[in-house]
């Protein structure tokens, strides 16, 4: 019984990853615009992401002050 909680534990703590296609055509889930999406991810270095990951990188890259 053990061994199937701590699997089922596990399946649900992975996350789907995504290319940067694909988070940018759901931009709205982010709220913003894709060329945002796009560039937040290649400014950060990424060509794949969790949405998690990707929600807090564009996150990041919004609120960066313009110098």
């Amino acid at each position: 019984m053990a061994s199937n909680t701590k699997a089922a534990a596990t399946a649900m703590a992975t996350e789907s990853v995504y290319t940067v296609a694909e988070l940018a055509n759901n931009h709205t889930a982010f709220n913003t615009r894709r060329e945002i999406v796009v560039t937040a991810l290649r400014m950060a270095g990424k060509e794949t992401a969790t949405f998690a990951e990707a929600k807090a990188i564009v996150e990041k890259f919004k609120t960066k002050e313009v110098k």
